[in-house]
């Protein structure tokens, strides 16, 4: 734990000093991949050429550090730069998406330049002093977060990205009053303006942030690019070529990919713990040989070497009582990653290939709790018999062997009736 802490240290002056690259290196297909996308696309291609496109966005990186990068001036100096190309050019959605379908940016990227586009275009509505007077929460909590409003320029934006600055407001305004509305908010940013305690241009942003829910975005640009860097840093890639459709496929039924949750919702440090619990997986199933050794006292009893299949339920056994300890690890805060969110972090640090989490994708209806033991041992039958498998370790495949793990996981019962006790290895 130490080392990742220490090279997380080590890596952040190199941060500073770098270049700044926003290039897709693990993204296939992109999730926006669709006939509007396209379009749109389109659209912007017949007012700028693809080259002045590339072009905008090499001139927008050029000059800043990763300290500085925030997609609310980067969508602003992109926009700037076009229309220096062409003054009537109004497509910056549409040289997003350019920029996307030629992998100078990724799907997370892309999401936090649409997510500042939408925040910036919205449409600012000022509803006057009769919703102010209404919806104003008592008086205590209006004053001291008149304050905090009135002081947002200064304490919280600080020529820093709006998300940064709204999303630390709004942190300060929820101490004042957790149970704070959002009709609350609004004219609490109503009270502030009418009371010349921000200027008309602060409302607009604040007011913007509110109605697109600014606050509930948990990565910015700048903590995508460090959190990413750290991770190449610590784990180099060994294809940046390589490149995965399942990864950018919907994360069941919320509306975002797996990679980007796994971004959004994990640390780098989080996501190095959770790719090495399947490489340690993959390291024991690999492994020709694993013993169990007695000790009479101080001396050597007895070796017991495990057969094949004892092996095999060996490292099953270990993967269970693994991912139960996560939520354990103070760095996850009782949190338990989910076995998608478990391939997604081996898939970034390159524990498994494109290849590899391609076939894997198929083992996903095998971890439905909901499906009978043999529902999922049926999947498993289709896919140990059509997969030639990528990894051959003895006595099983690598990928086989993870289906396995998830029959067992999911299914396996004491004799009571109760689930065994994952965090207990015998």
């Amino acid at each position: 734990m130490r080392l990742f802490i220490g090279l997380w240290l080590i890596s952040m002056p190199l941060f500073a000093a770098q270049t700044v690259s926003l290039r897709n290196d693990r993204e296939g297909k992109s999730y926006y991949a669709t006939s509007s996308y396209l379009k749109s696309m389109n659209k912007a291609l017949n007012q700028v050429s693809a080259n002045e496109i590339e072009d905008a966005l090499e001139d927008s990186l050029k000059d800043v550090t990763p300290q500085k990068l925030c997609s609310f001036d980067l969508n602003s100096s992109l926009n700037e730069k076009l229309k220096e190309r062409n003054p009537r050019f109004n497509q910056l959605v549409g040289a997003i998406y350019y920029l996307r379908s030629e992998n100078h940016i990724d799907d997370t990227v892309m999401k936090l330049l649409l997510t500042a586009n939408e925040t910036s275009s919205n449409y600012v509505r000022y509803n006057g002093r009769e919703q102010q007077d209404t919806y104003l929460p008592d008086h205590k909590t209006t004053n001291e977060v008149l304050l905090l409003i009135a002081a947002f320029e200064k304490r919280f934006l600080k020529g820093g990205c709006l998300d940064e600055g709204y999303r630390a407001l709004y942190s300060e305004m929820l101490k004042v009053n957790k149970n704070l509305k959002d009709h609350q908010i609004e004219s609490l940013y109503i009270t502030a303006l009418d009371q010349k305690l921000i200027s008309q241009s602060v409302y607009n942003k604040l007011e913007q942030a509110r109605s697109t829910d600014l606050q509930n975005n948990t990565l910015t640009l700048k903590s995508y690019y460090q959190k990413v860097s750290s991770l190449r840093l610590q784990y180099p890639l060994r294809d940046p070529n390589e490149k995965s459709d399942y990864i950018t496929k919907k994360f069941d039924k919320e509306k975002i990919s797996h990679r980007t949750r796994l971004l959004e919702n994990y640390t780098d440090l989080q996501i190095i713990l959770m790719g090495n619990v399947i490489k340690k997986l993959r390291e024991r199933l690999e492994s020709p040989k694993i013993e169990i050794l007695v000790y009479n006292k101080e001396t050597l009893a007895e070796t017991i070497t495990l057969e094949p299949m004892e092996r095999f339920r060996f490292a099953i056994r270990i993967l269970r009582k693994e991912m139960a300890q996560l939520s354990l690890n103070t760095y996850f805060e009782g949190r338990q990653p989910g076995y998608l969110d478990l391939m997604a972090a081996a898939y970034e640090i390159g524990i498994v290939t494109a290849s590899e989490i391609e076939e894997l994708a198929g083992l996903q209806d095998i971890w439905n709790p909901k499906k009978t033991w043999w529902e999922k041992a049926r999947v498993w039958v289709n896919i140990a018999s059509s997969v030639a498998t990528v990894v051959i370790p003895p006595p099983y495949g690598f990928i086989p062997a993870l289906a396995i793990v998830v029959i067992e996981a999911t299914t396996e019962k004491s004799k009571n009736g109760n689930e065994l006790d994952p965090t207990s290895l015998f």
